[in-house]
């Protein structure tokens, strides 16, 4: 097990702030199940009343899209409260889901969907993602696209401060969440000024980031990393 990474949080963190109740945000999973099961594991037991938001990228590259999605489903009978959201990879699969085209599904299979589809031991054909059982259609249509909690923001992307994601449409979506912008002028610096901290995922880095106004956990294909609210205290696997 690593030991948590405790880092000074950000500039501007009141503590006077946050919500009572501890959460924990977790980064990309991208089909390893295996990883998410031993984060869950330890994470739960340290605290079985947190609040836990997933950032998406549940699917696709890993082995165990299918068994992720299980665990997640599973993970919300226990604790009906838990937050899921979209990542660019699940609104590429709804575009998919709708459209049946193959235009989409090769922009899915540029995702690495056919690991996806290896797991559910299935080819798409053309009826989009009937292959996939009920309850796993309706996980994915029912993704919130961001979250509030206190002075933290969640989103799967670094979106920019003062943008609603819910008010955008396919295309505004898919750019918001397939987004990159940290280095975009003025960006940070607005979310710094903002009083409010962005969650983020999607950006892989070797570490997680810790800077004013932001904390991102996607630390690659390596690790999967959850970070620990209001403390700003990190786990991995």
């Amino acid at each position: 097990m690593t030991t948590p990474l405790v880092v000074s949080p950000p500039p501007g963190y009141d503590p006077a702030m946050t919500e009572p109740r501890r959460i924990f945000a977790f980064g990309d999973i991208h089909g390893r199940r295996d990883r998410l099961a031993a984060l869950l594991g330890r994470l739960t037991i340290m605290d079985p009343d947190a609040l836990l938001v997933f950032l998406g990228d549940y699917i696709d590259r890993g082995a165990e899209s299918r068994q992720v999605i299980d665990e997640l489903l599973a993970l919300r009978e226990k604790r009906p409260d838990t937050v899921f959201l979209m990542g660019n990879h699940e609104a590429a699969l709804a575009r998919f889901a709708a459209s049946c085209s193959p235009d989409d599904l090769r922009q899915m299979r540029a995702l690495g969907f056919q690991a996806t589809l290896d797991s559910y031991g299935a080819s798409p054909g053309t009826c989009g993602i009937a292959f996939m059982p009920p309850e796993h259609r309706a996980f994915f249509a029912g993704l919130s696209r961001w979250f509030t909690a206190g002075p933290f923001v969640f989103c799967h992307s670094p979106i920019p401060c003062g943008v609603d994601p819910d008010a955008a449409g396919e295309v505004g979506l898919d750019g918001l969440l397939s987004g990159r912008g940290l280095d975009t002028p003025g960006w940070a610096e607005a979310w710094a000024a903002s009083g409010k901290t962005l969650i983020f995922g999607h950006v892989p880095l070797e570490s997680p980031l810790v800077a004013p106004g932001l904390i991102g956990v996607d630390t690659g294909a390596g690790v999967l990393t959850a970070v620990e609210l209001p403390d700003v205290r990190f786990h991995h696997a």
